[in-house]
């Protein structure tokens, strides 16, 4: 029996030959979910290749083990082909290895977070030690300002570019003021989900240089120390040479963190991918598993990848009708390969988003029947895949998702914002008044927007230039707002 994915969802909608189509639709789904991650994986890891090989650098120690332990499993499954426990246990190492990259991904994260403040500072005081020019006065700059936000009628647009204003201005806003937009911004989420909530606060510590993972004290920790010399620089009465020192330190150790943020991205969508290929054979008979041309191209591909970052030899190189010596050979080969699945990707992916898009309701409304059929395991399964499907590299795979059910009282909104506020009061005793500026204002530009009308946001752009008496800062903002209003027009003059 074969049924398409759009006859099982139309049957199970209808409460039609339940027990025959949902085990249809579990295959169907797997199948769908297989293919598509075989397709992407051909390519993203033929990038990762080509990445790893020319752009990355030499890897250290434990970016050099991770590698190592992706295309042992690679070679593992695509190679050897285990039977169904073998890959049950080749998926359990993949979720192993992607909770390590994921945590490593969080400390990178938070590092990059606390050196963007010190970017911000650093930016502010560019200008007592450069040559300014001319830029539009202050009542001019306000009007751009005001005209390059609102000359979008999309909201989306509009809230973007308030944040972006807001996060370049210079900071004057009352320490109370900016307690109470915390207050405010927090109180939205009442009557949503604790889990976005929870995401709010998370972004929030992130941006405020609040967020403490315990994994600091394990992971890249070559990068506490920059962090420390900074904290201590005495920014208010920096000279030339404290201030190249500094600029120095922001910028060799963003372009490392931003280096390796990349790097572990890229390791985190290959094991997804890898992790997606693996389980959905975990679960599925071989008379089940799809036999499709294209697929066996694309695993092609992956072997001769995955030989190549080996160094072994292997037979694969004479499936090509030329004799492949180089790597460049064997890479134009494996090239044009990829060329022959062209398309399948994204036609895969359609009926896929359909599948995926029936999901939730095909669980909530049939989920007697999938316990008694004995499919909760495998539908668990397929939400596990949904999720590394999603654009969210380092989407959290936990079983207990139970924090999507809970509605966030008004008490605890409160108590969000209360304990956000004291985190804050504390970073604060003792820091430089720069540093508190550069940590409202980081945090600022990424909560919602806290105005109501085009009023109200040339009147906040107005006090602000008005309330700056640092004329570096001053302009150095202006620089930051009139380069993002110059690239914009450039845009639009190119479209129109």
């Amino acid at each position: 029996m074969n049924i398409s994915i759009t006859k099982c969802i139309r049957e199970l909608n209808k409460n039609h030959n339940v027990e025959e189509m949902l085990p249809e639709y579990v295959k169907q789904c797997r199948n769908y979910y297989g293919s598509h991650a075989c397709y992407k994986l051909a390519l993203e890891y033929f990038m990762f290749f080509e990445n790893v090989s020319e752009e990355a650098g030499p890897l250290n120690n434990d970016e050099d083990r991770i590698l190592g332990q992706i295309n042992s499993i690679t070679e593992h499954f695509f190679l050897k082909m285990p039977d169904m426990e073998g890959c049950k246990k080749l998926a359990e190492e993949l979720l192993s290895l992607r909770k390590e990259i994921t945590d490593r991904m969080q400390v990178l994260s938070a590092y990059v977070d606390c050196f963007s403040v010190y970017e911000y500072i650093l930016n502010r005081l560019e200008y007592r030690f450069k040559e300014m020019g001319e830029m539009p006065e202050d009542v001019k700059f306000t009007e751009d300002v005001v005209q390059f936000i609102f000359s979008s009628k999309d909201n989306a647009a509009i809230n973007e570019k308030v944040r972006f204003v807001i996060g370049q201005l210079p900071m004057r806003m009352l320490r109370s003021k900016y307690f109470d937009v915390i207050r405010e911004s927090v109180s939205i989420y009442k009557g949503n989900s604790l889990s976005s909530l929870e995401g709010f606060e998370y972004m929030f510590r992130t941006n405020a240089m609040l967020y403490k993972d315990k994994n600091m004290d394990i992971y890249f920790t070559e990068f506490k120390k920059p962090l420390e010399e900074l904290k201590n620089a005495g920014f208010e009465d920096i000279d030339i040479t404290q201030y190249k020192n500094c600029n120095g330190i922001v910028e060799d150790n963003t372009y490392e963190l931003l280096k390796l943020s990349d790097l572990y991205i890229l390791f985190g969508e290959i094991v997804n991918l890898l992790y997606t290929v693996i389980a959905v054979a975990a679960y599925t008979d071989e008379a089940d598993r799809v036999q499709d041309k294209t697929l066996g191209i694309a695993a092609t591909v992956i072997k001769g990848i995955n030989v190549l970052f080996s160094g072994k030899d292997n037979d694969i190189w004479k499936l090509s009708e030329e004799t492949l010596g180089l790597e460049e050979e064997k890479l134009g080969w494996l090239s044009g390969l990829l060329d022959e699945l062209t398309g399948r990707q994204e036609a895969v992916s359609e009926i896929l988003d359909m599948a995926e898009a029936a999901l939730g309701q095909v669980k909530e409304v049939h989920g007697g029947a999938i316990d008694s059929l004995g499919l909760i395991e495998n539908f668990d399964l397929l939400a596990r895949l949904s999720l590394l499907n999603s654009n969210s590299t380092f989407a959290e795979l936990g079983e207990d998702r139970s924090a999507e059910d809970v509605e966030v009282t008004a008490q605890m909104a409160d108590e969000a914002a209360g304990k956000l506020i004291s985190e804050v009061k504390e970073l604060f005793k003792g820091s430089s008044r720069i540093l508190r500026r550069a940590v409202m204002a980081n945090t600022l530009e990424k909560i919602p927007v806290f105005f109501n009308t085009p009023q109200e946001v040339a009147d906040y752009v107005s006090l602000s230039l008005l309330q700056c008496d640092d004329e570096a800062e001053k302009y150095a903002s202006k620089e930051i707002i009139m380069d993002e209003i110059e690239e914009y027009r450039a845009f639009n003059e190119v479209q129109e």
